[in-house]
This record gives structure tokens, C-alpha cells and sequence, in this order.
């Protein structure tokens, strides 16, 4: 049995990258702090604020991630994950792994989950937007949505002093696009973004390794993007084949005996 799997949204890292929206708590933890590179923390407060402005997107990612097994061995997991949004409250994606084969579907008003490979689905009432719709996936339904992170960097949500290094690991190419390599490090996890050079900093790779485990599992996802899909209101709606099965998501279910 796996004693730890890594969060594939992996939430802490947007907790920490919301502390770089404000330049004040960048130039208070450089002071403070000589570990951390205030251009590096500028880097992810550019980056934050352009996929903010983001009014549609499509993404393709290929994603690995490690399980520990309680004897410390480590099983690499592969999977691909497929998001198309448009803000601020339409969205879609398609999760495919070993272990898994799950699409998401959000209109607005309704969000469901649907089993692709055993065909049951589940739906529920949503709030009005992707954020709002993160924070309750996550806490009533143990849910992530792919690349939640995407939605929450830059945000209000996080003390700077949870970065305890960053720094700019200079240039390098991911998937044959020039970007930027910075590494950081905070309590339990240290993590690394490949910014897109130019005038798109788009986050290009992510890895992520949990160091409060002897065995440093990883979470890596290198993402493609399109900034101009097509698309219409039909692509958020889900219509149920006619062998799928509706069931309740656990959280919904009534108490035994009532």
C-alpha cells in the first residue's frame, strides 16, 4: 500500500506562490532573508498576474508522480491531463493515468465528475467561479481540479515568510521553448517553475518533491499551452451517455438512517 501520493494540484505551491503578488512582502523577505532572490519572487508575481489576465486557455500536460510504498520504494505514476477554460466560471479537463480516467465538467452553475472508464458520474450545485469552485471541490470533496494552481497564483491567501529560498537557475528550454528556470524552497516541499521568456511568462514545467518524506516523492507536469482555442458553451455542459450511471458524491449522501 502507497503511504504517501503527492496532490497532483499540490496546493501548498500556490500558497507559497501567492506571497510573490505583493512586492512589499518580496522586498521584506529579501531583506530578511538572504536566500531569497527578490527577482526570482518578481518572476512569479509577473507570472501570476498574466495568467490572471488570462481570459481563455487550453492546456495539454504530461504529469509523473511518485508513490511510496511503506517499505520506501518509490512507483512512478504516469498521466496526461487536458484543461480548457474560459473565466471566469467555464471549464473542462480530461485526467487520464494509470490509476485513472476522469473528466470535469463546470458551466457556471453545475459542476460533475465523471468516471470515463467505469461510467458512473456525480454532480453538484457550484459557485459562480473556477476559484471559489477550487476551494470547494478541495474541502468538500477531497476533489483537485488539474493545474489548480493555475487559478491561484498571485492570489490573497499566503504569508512570504513560507518561502524560505528562491533563486534564478539562469535559461534553459522546455519542449523547445526558451524559458527561465527558478527554484524555491519552503517547510516540507522544495519546487521549481520553467517560465516561458518573452512576453508571455507562462509556466512551462513544474516539479515538485516533498522533503518531509525520506523518500523525496516528485510531482513533475510539463504543460503546452493554446491562449486562443475554439471552443463554445456546449464544451462545459455534460450530457450523459446512455449507459452512464448517476451516483452521489459522499459528501451529499444523507446520514445512515435518515
Amino acid at each position: 500500500m502507497s503511504r504517501h501520493t503527492r496532490r497532483a494540484s499540490a496546493l501548498a505551491l500556490a500558497v507559497a506562490l501567492a506571497a510573490a503578488s505583493r512586492l512589499s512582502a518580496q522586498q521584506a523577505a529579501a531583506s530578511a532573508n538572504p536566500n531569497i532572490d527578490p527577482a526570482a519572487m518578481s518572476a512569479l508575481a509577473k507570472m501570476g498576474a498574466y495568467l490572471r489576465g488570462l481570459k481563455s486557455f487550453h492546456t495539454e500536460s504530461e504529469n509523473t508522480r511518485d508513490d511510496v510504498l511503506d517499505d520506501g520504494q518509490k512507483i512512478k505514476r504516469n498521466g496526461s491531463a487536458s484543461l480548457l477554460v474560459r473565466g471566469p466560471d467555464k471549464l473542462r479537463a480530461h485526467v487520464k493515468g494509470d490509476l485513472q480516467d476522469r473528466m470535469y465538467f463546470y458551466d457556471g452553475k453545475t459542476f460533475t465528475l465523471y468516471g470515463q472508464a467505469l461510467g458512473y458520474y456525480a454532480q453538484a450545485a457550484a459557485p459562480p467561479t473556477i476559484p471559489q469552485l477550487i476551494d470547494v471541490l478541495e474541502n468538500k470533496y477531497d476533489l483537485d481540479i488539474p493545474l489548480a494552481d493555475l487559478f491561484l497564483w498571485g492570489t490573497d491567501k499566503a504569508d512570504a515568510n513560507m518561502i524560505t529560498s528562491a533563486l534564478d537557475a539562469g535559461p534553459s528550454e522546455v519542449d523547445g521553448t526558451a524559458c527561465e528556470h527558478y527554484v524555491f524552497r519552503q517547510t516540507d516541499v522544495d519546487w521549481q517553475v520553467w517560465i516561458q521568456q518573452g512576453a508571455n511568462p507562462l509556466p512551462r514545467k513544474i516539479v515538485i518533491t516533498s522533503t518531509d518524506d525520506d523518500a523525496r516523492p516528485e510531482y513533475v507536469s510539463t504543460i503546452k499551452w493554446d491562449l486562443a482555442p475554439a471552443y463554445n458553451d456546449e464544451a462545459f455542459t455534460f450530457y450523459p451517455p446512455k449507459d452512464a450511471y448517476k451516483i452521489v458524491f459522499a459528501a451529499d449522501r444523507p446520514a445512515s438512517g435518515k
